[in-house]
């Protein structure tokens, strides 16, 4: 009779290449993240730098001073209302798009249902992304008008 338990525990210790394959170097690659956000640095830029160079980019992030002023912050994207209704729109490209590609491919009709409810999604945010722009445009138009003194 062959015994199972006595089985799984002869066998051979197997080597794990978790390290070797880049489970080790994306953890690495985290945590000299946060290292250069300590110091002031660009997170991505190190995360980046860190899955190509790896150790030597944690070297780099421990020796070097820290930054005297922190990096610049980038404004808010969405502040704008017509920035917000193109996001939406591209989105909404984005998933029509995907919609049309597996309603072609699995031939079933609720994608082509999803993808005219995208296609809709679609027209509207360019709409009001058209609408947004243009009061913005008139608004600016307008100020620049008032501030122009006549003579």
């Amino acid at each position: 009779m062959h015994n199972f338990v006595s089985e799984i525990v002869n066998q051979a210790p197997q080597q794990t290449s978790w390290w070797l394959n880049g489970g080790g170097w994306f953890v690495l690659a985290l945590v000299n993240a946060g290292l250069a956000e300590q110091k002031n640095r660009s997170r991505w830029t190190w995360f980046v730098l860190s899955l190509f160079l790896g150790p030597v980019a944690t070297f780099f992030i421990v020796v070097w001073e820290p930054v005297a002023e922190p990096p610049l912050e980038l404004g808010n994207p969405f502040a704008r209302a017509d920035d917000r209704y193109l996001t939406l729109a591209f989105l909404a490209f984005v998933v029509t798009v995907g919609a049309v590609l597996f309603a072609v491919a699995g031939q079933t009709w609720y994608m082509w249902v999803a993808s005219g409810i995208g296609a809709a999604a679609l027209v509207l945010f360019l709409v009001l992304f058209r609408r947004a722009r243009a009061k913005r445009m008139a608004a600016r138009a307008h100020a620049r008008s008032a501030s122009v003194p006549t003579v």
